[in-house]
């Protein structure tokens, strides 16, 4: 087995941390060793897990995939792709899973989201996992029998969205207002009686539930355009002990859906 320690990765280039002091003070962070029997996944790109990673890790990033999620059907149809997933990753009910990278990042987020939605018990370490050991060694994954239960109470769909009371677009300013629109987008804009709430706000936790005037007892939904930036301010409201959903879809699905109502401006 090759190994590299964390003292000669130190002389790479270092990234930016974010959500560090986020992260020690509000998440459950694994600051020793993640729970017994627990499936370790890196999410940061292929070229760096090529260059080092945490023994037994895997990688997989699932901010991809966009799946439309407004029928019954669709709704069955995303549980069984979970069942599957989880299936050639061998997790089951009772697995746990750790997953890491540097810092909270969307991608990070939106992997730990999917994975939550499967019914799996997802821990997000996003620091503290650099100081631990690092190997080149790509893991044997023994596949199992599909399973997912999907977790439908923290899931937001389109048509939720469109009469929730308190709905966040964490999205840029730009994106919010309409002036400026992913590619993917059909249309530009925002739905309809959403507030704004760029995701950077959610770096510093500190005060955020008055800024975004919450209070207790209410449920909240956030989106952005593919519910990566918006899984960040799920994670970071539910840890603040929020009853919030994400809109997975988010932007990407409502703008392309011709029903939909759009605001702009």
């Amino acid at each position: 087995m090759t190994k590299s320690t964390g003292r000669d990765l130190a002389a790479r280039p270092a990234r930016k941390l974010l959500f560090l002091q986020l992260a020690d003070t509000i998440f459950n962070v694994i600051t020793s060793k993640p729970p017994e029997n627990a499936l370790l996944v890196d999410t940061r790109t292929p070229a760096e897990y090529a260059q080092g990673h945490l023994e037994g890790a895997i990688n997989l990033d699932l901010s991809a995939p966009r799946p439309r999620l407004r029928t019954p059907e669709d709704l069955q149809a995303f549980e069984r792709s979970l069942a599957e997933l989880n299936g050639k990753l061998g997790l089951g009910p009772e697995k746990k899973v750790v997953l890491y990278d540097d810092g909270l990042t969307p991608r990070l987020a939106r992997t730990a989201f999917f994975l939550a939605l499967s019914g799996l018990q997802v821990f997000l370490w996003p620091a503290g996992w650099q100081q631990h050991e690092r190997t080149l060694e790509v893991p044997h994954i023994q596949a199992a029998k599909p399973w997912a239960r999907l977790r439908r109470e923290l899931l937001l769909t389109a048509d939720e969205a469109r009469k929730h009371l308190l709905l966040f677009d964490v999205r840029s300013p730009q994106e919010f207002t309409g002036e400026t629109k992913a590619s993917c987008c059909a249309r530009s804009g925002r739905v309809p009686g959403a507030k704004n709430a760029p995701w950077e706000m959610f770096i510093n936790s500190s005060g955020l539930l008055e800024q975004l005037g919450i209070v207790t007892g209410q449920e909240v939904g956030v989106y952005c355009h593919s519910g990566a930036r918006s899984a960040v301010a799920f994670w970071v409201l539910k840890s603040l002990g929020v009853s919030v959903k994400n809109y997975l879809g988010s932007m990407h699905e409502w703008s392309g859906e011709a029903d939909l109502p759009i605001e702009a401006g």
